[in-house]
């Protein structure tokens, strides 16, 4: 008689879990470098804590302070000048636009903006070649920023915005670039590196484009002589808003929906009545 037939598997551990083809057979058997990317503290082993320490967190902050430090000591005001007033005179609306971490930055500023008086959207330069780009119009001002200027979906949206007929702004930290030299107007942002070790990650780039957004917001604001009650209009489910702009007769409870109760009334009649008028 012939020996039953073994199943392949009859010695793997209990705990063992079946993959497909192209992943192991247990957890643990995975490649360390697989592992890592599993949690952010997967290792400990692989960590140098000593970039962690207060005086090494103290000399990267003091890094950035001398790159921010550079933006400020090398920007020139003029084109800012220019930039603002094209903002002042725009008649349509403001659109912002960028890729990556520099449309994350483009959307803030155009939060910014909207909050404190201007009219402003953020326009995904992807979908803009699908349909969004029926927003603009000859009376639209359309600033996009690149850390290069080389950005390949922004260099394919600007034959389209110009045959839309609006006027176009780069935002880029590296001069001569294709971005710049394909808009109407060109605001140039100096930048000395990044702090990333490898000159790559944009923080130091992102920050200084953050600043000068918001700074412009902030101009915009002031030449429009916005007052705190139109910013809490802005704001009305904010502290602000709600200080500025409700009065007693907007929170106050009157007439049916104000509890009656009388002295003489149980605790649970009067209960009732409170829950009955939602309080």
């Amino acid at each position: 008689m012939s020996a039953p037939a073994t199943s392949p598997f009859a010695d793997m551990p209990a705990d063992a879990v079946i993959r497909g083809p192209l992943t192991s057979l247990k957890r643990e058997a995975a490649a360390p470098s697989m592992q890592r990317g599993l949690s952010n503290a997967s290792s400990g082993s692989c960590f140098d804590y000593q970039q962690c320490t207060q005086s090494r967190l103290k000399q990267l902050f003091g890094e950035q302070h001398r790159f921010m430090n550079y933006f400020f000591d090398n920007l020139e005001y003029e084109p800012l000048q220019k930039f603002t007033e094209a903002c002042l005179d725009c008649e349509g609306v403001i659109c912002f636009t960028g890729v990556g971490k520099s449309g994350f930055i483009a959307q803030k500023i155009t939060q910014t903006l909207v909050s404190t008086g201007t009219k402003a959207i953020y326009l995904s330069p992807t979908d803009a070649l699908h349909g969004d780009i029926g927003i603009l119009g000859p009376s639209d001002l359309l600033v996009m920023f690149s850390k290069s200027g080389g950005t390949e979906e922004l260099l394919r949206l600007v034959p389209y915005a110009r045959a839309k007929g609006a006027q176009l702004v780069s935002v880029t930290s590296v001069k001569g670039n294709k971005l710049e030299a394909a808009c109407d107007m060109a605001v140039h942002l100096p930048l000395e590196r990044e702090l990333c070790p490898f000159d790559l990650a944009p923080v130091t780039s992102t920050a200084i484009q953050m600043l000068f957004g918001d700074t412009v917001a902030i101009s915009l604001m002031l030449s429009r002589n916005l007052s705190k009650d139109e910013y809490a209009m802005n704001h009305p489910a904010g502290r602000i808003g709600k200080r500025l702009m409700l009065s007693v007769t907007d929170v106050m409870i009157s007439g049916d929906k104000l509890p009656v109760v009388s002295p003489d009334m149980k605790v649970v009649e009067t209960l009732v009545e409170l829950s009955g008028k939602g309080c």
